[in-house]
């Protein structure tokens, strides 16, 4: 490593404490020393950033380095000394404290550059294609001045954002403009900005250094909103083709932010909401480029959709008042047949909820009093048809849950507080038929205490349709058991979701084979044995839905119990979708786990 020698002699009091750790110099006959090393990453994602701490007393012009340069810096002989130890696209020498006017920057080629500070005390000068060598620089303030400040070489300028925290007074107007919180519960969502340009330049990361992804423009914010009064729960968001990213300043200076809310696109809710102003910034995940984005206010959680829920409508399934005394171990709220016709994506739940239900109208209400407040309850449904729930509390936040026990949904409410929770039953897939159980519990769900029925097969499956193999009768009388070899189709269409014991991927638009089941039938035994892993989905005559993926090992196996007179459509399917050779049986006794190989 160089050594470099001060130009004056002279003592000074003048000193740098580094914050990182440093690479000591070697000795000099003449003078002793010491230099910070800076360079480019190993990886091109990792920042460049050293800190230090310069101070002194300030008694050289700094005019002496560069014409016109104000203030006074600290002595030639104590510049904080850079070695750059290879070449960098881009160095960045930034220096801030108080009292600082001017920053003094000499280059390896002995040139000099002056940096003024603005009215934080910051002072900045970026470099491009950096040589490597030795980088001196100097912090100035007024003559005679106790210079303390921070001084950091880094590959990319460091805002004042970042060392002082956001100055609200010193933000431009808002790109997006001031708007006043009008949003409620019965209108829906409030537009505050369409079409709104994005800007995605600098990082939103020093708002907020725990957490605070992607990039924008911190000059302004993008929208200011503003409460006239406190609110129980708001929410902000912004939706656009790029892939978001949100901070919001409350007016206590505390921020907020949010990367994907629903699916890429951010929302920030602020619980509690004092009355004042509200600082939006909007930007993208990824820096620069060009893109637009709308941005939205609503009570509650984020209304990512325009659906205005009716919060007034008559439930489809009844009413009832919560009793904690008589829900200990569960209590049935009430027996209903499912409606699922619209996506689970229209009621304003603020978060990603699968499923399908109808918006129209709860299908229950469930009121809780004052002595039930701050009770921990639940409620959850069952069924024979793969359910979704969505529950909205009196406070308009929404929780939604798919599979809690099985392929049956349940919400946790946690110190509930009095009001009525609208209550919305689905399932996973559109329009499956059925009937639920919907109950309640104080604590955890009671589902050893629950009865789902039997499952019903899905829409998607046609169990009316010409069967692929062909259609078989057996009855008790039957002599021998059929066994078919045949060629599992694949299928990119899964079965996994459609109920309880579903998997693999199935051709739900015609079944393999039609078994005509006659009267008397004590049970019946529908097998596949095949070289691959084997999946069977069997729909009864009344629509009652059988699965099973590994009855003996791999191997698929479904036992109906006094099977009713009827045709049973058999739907033969793999686990992995790719099909294959395999043998299909029908039995009253035990099956043959045998592969046939002949056709």
């Amino acid at each position: 490593m160089t050594f470099f020698k001060s130009a004056r002699s002279g003592g000074s009091s003048a000193a740098i404490a580094l914050l990182l750790s440093l690479t000591p110099m070697a000795a000099s006959a003449e003078s002793g020393g010491f230099a910070i090393e800076v360079g480019p990453p190993a990886d091109p994602f990792t920042p460049v950033r050293v800190d230090a701490r310069v101070f002194g007393t300030a008694t050289d012009p700094a005019s002496g380095f560069v014409r016109g340069c104000q203030g006074f810096v600290l002595p030639q002989g104590d510049a904080a000394l850079f070695e750059v130890t290879a070449r960098m696209e881009s160095l960045a020498f930034t220096g801030a404290g108080d009292g600082v006017v001017s920053m003094v920057l000499e280059t390896p080629e002995g040139l000099y550059q002056c940096a003024l500070a603005d009215q934080q005390g910051l002072a900045s000068a970026q470099l491009a294609g950096v040589s490597p060598g030795a980088y001196r620089v100097w912090m100035g303030g007024a003559q005679g001045a106790a210079i303390d400040a921070r001084l950091i070489a880094s590959d990319r300028p460091v805002t004042a954002v970042e060392l002082f925290g956001l100055d609200v007074s010193a933000l431009g107007e808002p790109r997006a403009g001031r708007h006043v919180f009008a949003a409620t519960a019965s209108g829906g969502r409030q537009e505050l900005a369409l079409r709104a340009m994005l800007y995605a330049d600098s990082e939103l990361r020093p708002l907020s250094p725990e957490y605070c992804p992607g990039y924008g423009r911190l000059d302004a914010p993008d929208a200011v909103v503003t409460l006239d009064r406190a609110q129980d729960q708001i929410s902000l968001f912004a939706v656009s083709e790029r892939d978001l990213t949100m901070a919001v300043v409350s007016p206590d200076g505390s921020v907020i932010c949010n990367d994907d809310a629903f699916e890429l696109n951010p929302g920030v809710t602020i619980n509690a909401a004092a009355a004042g102003d509200y600082q939006v910034f909007v930007g993208g995940y990824s820096q620069g480029g060009a893109g637009t984005f709308d941005l939205f206010a609503s009570v509650g959680a984020p209304a990512f959709t325009n659906t205005v829920v009716n919060l007034e409508a008559a439930p489809r399934a009844g009413y009832a008042m919560f009793d904690a005394r008589q829900a200990q171990g569960g209590v049935l709220l009430a027996t209903a047949p499912v409606t699922s016709s619209d996506p689970m994506e229209m009621l304003p739940t603020g978060a990603f909820c699968p499923g399908f239900v109808d918006v129209s109208a709860p299908d229950f209400v469930l009121s809780l009093d004052g002595s039930s407040q701050g009770t921990d309850v639940s409620l959850y449904a069952r069924s024979g048809t793969d359910l979704v729930l969505a529950v909205r509390a009196p406070d308009g936040v929404w929780t939604c849950n798919d599979d809690d026990f099985e392929l049956n949904p349940a919400v946790r409410v946690q110190d509930a507080q009095p009001g009525d929770y609208l209550v919305y039953v689905g399932t996973y897939t559109p329009d499956d038929p059925g009937t639920f159980n919907l109950y309640a519990a104080v604590g955890e769900p009671a589902w050893e205490r629950t009865d789902g029925g039997p499952m019903t097969a899905p829409a998607n499956l046609d169990p009316g349709a010409e069967p692929i193999l062909g259609r078989i009768e057996f009855g008790p009388e039957t002599r021998i058991d059929p066994r078919i070899i045949f060629d599992v189709l694949p299928s990119e269409t899964e079965a996994f979701g459609m109920g309880e014991g579903c998997a693999g991927f199935i051709t739900p638009s015609q079944p393999d084979l039609v078994i005509g089941a006659q009267p008397g039938l004590p049970q019946l035994m529908v097998y596949m044995a095949s070289d691959v892993d084997g999946t069977l989905v069997v729909v009864g005559p009344d629509g009652t839905l059988y699965c099973n993926d590994d009855f003996d090992q791999l191997n698929p196996g479904i036992m109906i119990p006094n099977a009713q007179q009827g045709d049973y459509a058999v739907f033969a399917g793999t686990y992995s979708g790719t099909g294959g050779l395999a043998t299909l049986g029908v039995t009253i006794a035990s099956p043959q786990w045998v592969m046939d190989r002949e056709h």
